[in-house]
Protein backbone atom coordinates (compact mmCIF):
# COMPACT_ATOMS: atom_id res chain seq x y z
CA UNK A 1 0.00 0.00 0.00
CA UNK A 2 1.49 3.37 -1.48
CA UNK A 3 1.32 5.75 1.29
CA UNK A 4 2.30 8.91 -0.69
CA UNK A 5 0.15 10.99 -3.37
CA UNK A 6 2.18 13.27 -4.22
CA UNK A 7 5.45 14.00 -3.97
CA UNK A 8 8.59 16.38 -5.98
CA UNK A 9 12.37 14.97 -6.67
CA UNK A 10 14.82 16.89 -7.67
CA UNK A 11 18.17 15.61 -9.41
CA UNK A 12 20.96 17.91 -9.42
CA UNK A 13 24.37 17.07 -11.43
CA UNK A 14 27.81 18.56 -9.87
CA UNK A 15 29.24 21.63 -11.02
CA UNK A 16 32.10 21.78 -13.02
CA UNK A 17 34.97 19.74 -11.43
CA UNK A 18 38.56 20.67 -11.45
CA UNK A 19 40.04 18.17 -14.19
CA UNK A 20 41.90 18.70 -17.67
CA UNK A 21 38.83 17.55 -20.30
CA UNK A 22 39.65 14.15 -21.56
CA UNK A 23 40.62 12.41 -18.27
CA UNK A 24 38.53 9.68 -17.01
CA UNK A 25 37.30 10.34 -13.37
CA UNK A 26 33.66 8.60 -12.22
CA UNK A 27 34.32 7.94 -8.83
CA UNK A 28 37.76 9.43 -8.48
CA UNK A 29 36.91 12.17 -6.17
CA UNK A 30 37.59 15.32 -8.15
CA UNK A 31 37.27 18.78 -6.58
CA UNK A 32 34.75 21.63 -7.61
CA UNK A 33 36.47 23.78 -10.22
CA UNK A 34 37.21 27.13 -8.82
CA UNK A 35 33.85 28.78 -10.88
CA UNK A 36 32.03 26.80 -7.94
CA UNK A 37 30.63 29.66 -6.56
CA UNK A 38 29.24 31.47 -9.59
CA UNK A 39 27.56 27.95 -10.29
CA UNK A 40 25.96 27.57 -6.87
CA UNK A 41 24.46 31.20 -7.14
CA UNK A 42 22.56 29.75 -10.70
CA UNK A 43 21.32 26.77 -9.17
CA UNK A 44 20.38 28.64 -6.04
CA UNK A 45 17.33 30.44 -7.02
CA UNK A 46 15.52 27.68 -9.11
CA UNK A 47 15.23 25.45 -5.80
CA UNK A 48 11.72 25.58 -4.39
CA UNK A 49 11.40 26.40 -1.00
CA UNK A 50 9.88 23.60 0.77
CA UNK A 51 11.40 21.22 3.08
CA UNK A 52 13.06 18.24 1.64
CA UNK A 53 15.18 15.32 2.35
CA UNK A 54 18.42 15.94 0.85
CA UNK A 55 20.87 12.94 -0.46
CA UNK A 56 24.12 13.62 -1.94
CA UNK A 57 26.98 11.33 -3.39
CA UNK A 58 29.73 11.72 -0.97
CA UNK A 59 32.44 12.99 -3.63
CA UNK A 60 33.35 16.15 -3.14
CA UNK A 61 32.06 17.28 -5.99
CA UNK A 62 28.68 16.55 -4.98
CA UNK A 63 28.88 17.37 -0.98
CA UNK A 64 30.53 20.90 -1.87
CA UNK A 65 27.46 21.24 -3.60
CA UNK A 66 24.63 20.18 -0.77
CA UNK A 67 26.85 21.68 1.65
CA UNK A 68 26.24 25.39 -0.46
CA UNK A 69 22.58 24.65 -1.19
CA UNK A 70 21.77 23.02 1.66
CA UNK A 71 24.24 23.57 4.63
CA UNK A 72 24.62 20.56 6.68
CA UNK A 73 21.15 18.70 6.35
CA UNK A 74 21.92 15.92 4.49
CA UNK A 75 22.68 12.49 3.83
CA UNK A 76 25.41 11.16 2.44
CA UNK A 77 24.59 7.45 0.45
CA UNK A 78 27.79 5.72 -1.70
CA UNK A 79 24.58 4.73 -4.34
CA UNK A 80 24.76 8.15 -5.60
CA UNK A 81 28.38 7.96 -6.38
CA UNK A 82 29.43 8.36 -10.42
CA UNK A 83 30.28 5.34 -12.17
CA UNK A 84 33.14 3.14 -11.14
CA UNK A 85 35.57 3.11 -14.20
CA UNK A 86 37.90 1.16 -12.08
CA UNK A 87 41.38 0.79 -13.70
CA UNK A 88 40.62 3.50 -15.88
CA UNK A 89 39.92 6.27 -13.07
CA UNK A 90 42.22 9.27 -13.72
CA UNK A 91 43.76 8.04 -17.00
CA UNK A 92 43.52 10.07 -20.42
CA UNK A 93 40.68 8.87 -22.23
CA UNK A 94 43.87 8.14 -25.38
CA UNK A 95 45.85 6.37 -22.54
CA UNK A 96 43.50 3.70 -22.04
CA UNK A 97 43.69 0.13 -24.79
CA UNK A 98 41.51 0.82 -27.77
CA UNK A 99 40.83 -3.10 -27.49
CA UNK A 100 39.61 -2.74 -24.04
CA UNK A 101 37.22 0.64 -25.05
CA UNK A 102 36.23 -1.28 -28.11
CA UNK A 103 35.13 -4.20 -25.98
CA UNK A 104 33.56 -2.09 -23.75
CA UNK A 105 31.61 0.26 -26.03
CA UNK A 106 30.27 -3.44 -28.01
CA UNK A 107 28.68 -3.85 -24.45
CA UNK A 108 28.56 -0.69 -23.07
CA UNK A 109 25.30 -1.62 -20.57
CA UNK A 110 26.96 -5.51 -19.26
CA UNK A 111 30.70 -5.39 -19.87
CA UNK A 112 32.42 -4.83 -16.84
CA UNK A 113 35.34 -1.87 -17.44
CA UNK A 114 38.50 -3.55 -15.15
CA UNK A 115 38.48 -2.80 -11.64
CA UNK A 116 35.22 -1.25 -12.14
CA UNK A 117 31.60 -1.61 -12.09
CA UNK A 118 29.13 -2.22 -15.42
CA UNK A 119 26.45 0.59 -16.27
CA UNK A 120 23.74 -2.21 -15.15
CA UNK A 121 25.42 -2.53 -11.87
CA UNK A 122 25.45 1.90 -11.74
CA UNK A 123 21.43 2.00 -13.09
CA UNK A 124 20.73 -0.87 -10.02
CA UNK A 125 21.77 1.09 -7.10
CA UNK A 126 20.66 4.28 -8.74
CA UNK A 127 17.36 3.04 -9.07
CA UNK A 128 17.27 0.57 -5.68
CA UNK A 129 17.80 4.20 -4.18
CA UNK A 130 15.47 5.97 -6.13
CA UNK A 131 12.93 3.97 -5.17
CA UNK A 132 13.95 4.47 -1.38
CA UNK A 133 13.31 7.63 -1.64
CA UNK A 134 9.70 7.66 -3.20
CA UNK A 135 8.90 4.70 -0.81
CA UNK A 136 9.47 7.47 2.08
CA UNK A 137 7.04 10.10 0.33
CA UNK A 138 8.58 12.87 1.30
CA UNK A 139 10.01 15.98 -1.48
CA UNK A 140 13.75 14.97 -1.89
CA UNK A 141 16.79 16.29 -3.42
CA UNK A 142 19.78 14.28 -4.99
CA UNK A 143 23.10 15.88 -5.37
CA UNK A 144 25.00 13.29 -7.85
CA UNK A 145 26.48 12.90 -11.55
CA UNK A 146 25.71 12.46 -14.78
CA UNK A 147 25.56 8.92 -15.16
CA UNK A 148 23.09 8.38 -12.16
CA UNK A 149 20.77 11.12 -13.24
CA UNK A 150 20.83 9.39 -16.45
CA UNK A 151 19.66 6.21 -15.49
CA UNK A 152 17.07 7.64 -13.14
CA UNK A 153 15.47 9.60 -16.47
CA UNK A 154 16.07 6.34 -18.53
CA UNK A 155 14.22 4.28 -15.82
CA UNK A 156 11.65 7.06 -15.46
CA UNK A 157 10.95 7.52 -19.58
CA UNK A 158 11.18 4.01 -20.33
CA UNK A 159 14.71 4.76 -22.51
CA UNK A 160 16.65 1.88 -23.00
CA UNK A 161 20.04 1.74 -21.55
CA UNK A 162 22.09 1.37 -23.96
CA UNK A 163 20.60 5.13 -24.92
CA UNK A 164 21.06 7.00 -21.71
CA UNK A 165 23.85 8.11 -22.77
CA UNK A 166 22.21 10.30 -25.36
CA UNK A 167 20.73 12.41 -22.52
CA UNK A 168 22.33 15.60 -22.09
CA UNK A 169 22.55 16.68 -18.39
CA UNK A 170 25.28 19.32 -18.11
CA UNK A 171 27.03 20.59 -14.71
CA UNK A 172 24.94 22.14 -12.14
CA UNK A 173 21.80 21.58 -14.17
CA UNK A 174 18.58 20.24 -12.40
CA UNK A 175 16.16 17.57 -13.20
CA UNK A 176 12.37 17.97 -11.84
CA UNK A 177 10.73 14.76 -11.21
CA UNK A 178 6.76 14.59 -10.15
CA UNK A 179 5.22 11.51 -8.63
CA UNK A 180 1.56 11.27 -8.23
CA UNK A 181 -0.30 8.16 -6.62
CA UNK A 182 3.23 6.14 -7.75
CA UNK A 183 3.45 7.41 -11.17
CA UNK A 184 6.75 8.99 -11.71
CA UNK A 185 7.03 11.60 -15.17
CA UNK A 186 9.61 14.16 -15.58
CA UNK A 187 8.67 17.66 -15.32
CA UNK A 188 11.98 19.17 -16.80
CA UNK A 189 15.46 18.16 -17.36
CA UNK A 190 18.49 20.51 -17.45
CA UNK A 191 17.15 23.85 -16.05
Amino acid sequence: MLLYSHMEIYLIRHTTPAIESGVCYGASDVDVAAGFDEEVARVKPLLPTQKMDIYTSPLQRCEKLAAALFGSDYIKDDRLKEMNFGDWEMLPWDNISRTALRKWADNVVFEHIPGGESYEELYTRSIGLLEEVIAKGNDAVLVTHGGVIRCILAHVTDTALVDAFDISIDYGRISHLQVENGEVKVIFSNL
